[in-house]
């Protein structure tokens, strides 16, 4: 990518004014407050806009700070750069929510789309803290920020030999990672559901029971109460029996009684006739008046036995029918308890579903696994890319002298000098500037594989002496396409005339 024109219609102290870049090396040189800081700021903000603030925050935000001294609302500005051969004009409007662009190759005279990741796949799908951190120099700023190693190290692990792009191992690993949890909830959830319905299937299995229980007491307490019934109704039989004995016995007694009167009556009537017969009328009427009411009783006796034995089999009928339904109703529970431990027994045994469920979540946790382990050879290669890279640049630009020895998980960089192990601490801070100098050239020549980024210097120099100046210089002349240096003083353009390296002066 080569930018040839920034229009910056209103921007900070800038308004309708049109500034021109070529190839190569590009010095834009001023004094302080002339604009150069604000020039560089729109160069990273067409591209990725300008992020606002929230509450006492946004006073001091980089919106606000740049945002144009005359008609702030009129904020807005182009670039026009080139790219695979092709022209391009990006124009923003920072006064909108959101910062939205527009895109339009001016080659083709075709209208390209930000949203759907045409500027991205310009600028080599390069984050915004990639950016930052590699080709993107502000004042006073050429430490890179925290996870630039990391971003780097995840870029460089998405390529195999040769650039092939493979997978994304954090990604994966993501994607791994919540698959997992989400088989993981299934398997509670169905544990949960089992256990519910398992609890639930016992208990209905105890309530059956005790229903069958409760209806075999009740058996018991009928057959106890028919037991009663019939031998009621047999020592009944057995009373009548008796009964109808000791009457026919009465009744005989009666009648010889009366005959043995009747002969005694007629043996006076030999001596006293008259009143031997009324003495037997009276005898008679009496024994008449006797055996007629003794009969009566017994009739009324025998119609009250046999309603109470009609009653006590009717009894014994319902108790027998009453028998038959708590049976036939026992009978339905003992086949539902049956099939209710039979169902229990079943689900018991069948977790097939879980047995699924469970070898998902071990193939998830090999995956994630084999992946680590993959991931962990291909760091121990990506790690040594990037310390190749970085040694080049730094030996470049220290004639020699330093070259990357090593680099830490958390981002700490180890020299070798001359084969003496040495930490940042222990080296100028002209010398750790140009390592981190070395740290971003070496990360944005990677993230550029696909499209090489201008490199945006603002005062990156300041703690160079004249030697580390030139071999900065030299380096970016001989290995990058284009470079912008913001400098407030006039040593950059002494350096570039004495070392005779061709140059673009922008003077603000």
């Amino acid at each position: 990518m080569i930018i040839k024109e920034a229009i910056l219609n209103n921007f900070g102290r800038f308004q309708n004014q049109r500034i021109s870049f070529q190839e190569g090396i590009n010095v834009v040189y001023g004094a302080n407050e002339s604009g150069k800081t604000t020039l560089h700021t729109f160069l990273r903000g067409i591209f990725f806009g300008l992020p606002r603030k929230r509450g006492l925050a946004s006073k001091t935000d980089t919106y606000t700070s740049f945002r144009p001294w005359e008609n702030p609302a009129w904020y807005e500005g182009a670039l026009v750069f080139q790219c695979g051969g092709k022209s391009f004009r990006l124009e923003r409007d920072f006064s909108k929510p959101g910062s939205p662009a527009s895109l339009y190759c001016q080659t083709d005279g075709e209208q390209l789309s930000v949203e759907d990741g045409d500027l991205e796949m310009l600028l080599g799908n390069l984050t915004e803290s990639a950016f930052e951190n590699t080709v993107y120099v502000g004042q006073l700023k050429s430490r890179t920020q925290e996870g630039l190693l990391g971003e780097v190290g995840e870029y460089l692990r998405k390529y195999q030999a040769g650039g092939e792009l493979c997978v994304d191992v954090e990604k994966a690993d993501k994607i791994l990672r919540e698959t997992g949890r989400q088989w993981k909830k299934k398997e509670e959830e169905l544990l949960q559901e089992r256990r519910n319905r398992e609890e639930r299937l016992q208990y209905q299995i105890r309530y059956q029971r005790q229903e069958m229980q409760s209806i075999r007491e009740k058996l018991s307490n009928l057959e106890e109460e028919r037991g009663a019934a019939e031998s009621s109704l047999t020592g009944q039989e057995r009373e009548e029996n008796k009964s109808g004995a000791g009457q026919g016995y009465t009744f005989i007694l009666a009648v010889l009684g009366v005959l043995f009167f009747a002969l005694a009556v007629a043996a006076g009537m030999l001596f006293h006739p008259a009143w031997l017969v009324l003495a037997f009328l009276c005898l008679g009427a009496e024994a008449g008046l006797y055996l007629y009411t003794r009969q009566e009783k017994q009739r009324r006796q025998r119609r009250a036995r046999e309603q109470k034995r009609q009653r006590q089999q009717e009894k014994a009928a319902r108790i027998k029918g009453r028998k038959a339904a708590l049976l036939e109703s026992l009978g339905e529970k003992e086949i539902i308890a049956a099939n209710l431990q039979e169902e229990l027994e079943e689900q018991q045994a069948d977790r097939e579903e879980l047995e699924e469920i469970r070898k998902e979540i071990d193939s998830i946790v090999l995956a994630r696994d084999t992946l680590k382990q993959a991931a962990a050879s291909l760091q121990s290669r990506t790690g040594k890319l990037l310390r190749q890279e970085i040694s080049g640049v730094l030996e470049e630009i220290t004639q020699g002298k330093y070259r990357c020895g090593g680099l830490a998980e958390d981002g700490t960089i180890f020299l070798d000098c001359r084969g003496e192990s040495l930490r940042l601490h222990q080296v100028s801070c002209g010398t750790v500037e140009q390592v981190y100098f070395a740290l971003r050239m070496a990360c944005g020549g990677i993230f550029s594989r696909e499209e090489e980024l201008p490199v945006l210097l603002d005062e990156t120099f300041a703690m160079y002496d004249d030697k580390r100046l030139s071999g900065a210089l030299k380096w970016l002349s001989r290995n990058k396409t284009q470079t912008i240096l913001f400098t407030c003083n006039r040593r950059e353009i002494e350096a570039l005339e004495a070392l005779d390296i061709p140059f673009r002066l922008v003077q603000l």
